[in-house]
């Protein structure tokens, strides 16, 4: 049974324990991290946005995920079938990076050849970024603005249940028009807020040190009216029972649902195979026909994000059922082992580091670039 948080207060006890668990229409409970009950190095903090249409599309992922601070850029050529992923990440010390306590502040990073800002607001996102020779010979230009729409914001917070205290609060739409422009090479796409959107995924938490996740979303219009959607399943190691991230958007309003179940024949590593989805409720009955598969192996895991067009049937919570049609979204799973992030991948950073200071002095400072995921999505 979903739980509806209706009264504004903070996010964690004393003990740092979730306060309230549940789902909200906009983001009530105020993040307290001064409140979290476990080292600094297991905190999850991150903002990741998919911004694009039909044609092509860009994934940013900016985060502090405890023992180091990460920017990545994943370009995605949807008619073409290419994608491109790259990443920066270095250990806090010689980090600009602080994120805000809200999904609505800005941001900045900075690495050698890198460059990212991103102007908050509750209207508007302002994203610009720079990344020098991004596909091995032409720098990735980016310039653009995300149209927050009035309405509904889905929020939700639950608890995972390896440890006390671990637990994921996140902002999530996709109702997001957007509009800008990229350049890469001879590559010069303008995104057009009538067919362009984008997704936000702001998150917060500790997470367990190893889990798995599904994640979906889709933007359009139905009745001439915008429509998307969030959904997700199968957090390993959390109690969603009050609080899924399944929900219908439609003309600004959230219509919420309960558990939806991703159908896809993974054990054959069929990701472009049409994906299937039910929900619990009976409200949400789809299908997805991937055209690409956005597969990355970084640091923390493996990740399938599979782009596509669905279709099917919804209904909202007046019990009205609409069509749906050739909606353009994604679906995706991804593994964190967060574990090893923390154990392996640190420690070779650090060690990088120390080399790095010794025989180029120390005035540089210590980034890697490497080819990592997008980012713990659920």
């Amino acid at each position: 049974m979903q739980h509806e948080i209706i009264h504004p207060h903070d996010l964690l006890l004393p003990n740092g324990e979730l306060a309230e668990s549940g789902w909200a229409r906009s983001p009530l409970l105020e993040y307290n991290r001064e409140q979290i009950g476990h080292p600094a190095k297991r905190i999850k903090e991150w903002h990741y946005f998919f911004c694009g249409d039909e044609t092509c599309g860009i994934g940013f992922f900016i985060a502090d995920v405890g023992l180091l601070h990460t920017f990545s850029l994943s370009f995605m050529d949807f008619q073409k079938k290419f994608h491109l992923d790259k990443g920066s990440l270095c250990l806090p010390k010689d980090s600009l990076l602080q994120l805000p306590r809200d999904a609505y502040g800005s941001l900045k990073y900075g690495a050698p050849g890198v460059s990212c800002e991103l102007l908050g607001g509750r209207e508007r996102i302002l994203f610009k970024a720079r990344w020098e020779r991004y596909d091995g010979k032409h720098p990735l230009d980016l310039n653009l603005t995300l149209h927050l729409p009035p309405g509904d914001t889905l929020c939700h917070y639950f608890p995972f249940v390896e440890e006390a205290g671990q637990f994921f609060y996140a902002h999530k739409r996709a109702d997001i028009p957007l509009e800008g422009e990229l350049t890469l090479g001879e590559i010069r796409h303008t995104f057009d807020p009538r067919r362009a959107f984008a997704v936000q995924d702001w998150g917060r938490g500790v997470w367990p040190g190893e889990t798995h996740a599904y994640w979906g979303g889709g933007n359009g219009s139905v009745g001439g009216r915008p429509f998307s959607f969030n959904i997700g399943w199968d957090y390993q190691k959390s109690d969603t029972s009050e609080a899924t991230e399944n929900a219908l958007f439609y003309d600004g309003r959230i219509h919420k649902l309960e558990e939806v179940t991703f159908c896809v024949n993974e054990k054959q590593k069929l990701w472009l195979e049409p994906w299937t989805f039910t929900s619990s409720d009976g409200r949400f009955e789809m299908r997805m026909d991937p055209i690409m598969d956005r597969f990355t192996k970084g640091p923390q895991g493996p990740s399938h994000q599979v782009f596509g067009w669905y279709s099917g049937t919804v209904i909202l919570d007046d019990g009205q059922k609409l069509p749906l049609e050739r909606i353009f979204g994604f679906a995706e799973k991804n593994v964190y082992r967060w574990g090893l992030v923390e154990n392996l991948v640190v420690p070779l950073v650090t060690a990088g580091d120390f080399f790095r200071r010794i025989f180029k002095g120390p005035r540089r400072r210590g980034h890697s670039q490497v080819k990592i995921n997008h980012g713990p999505h659920g």
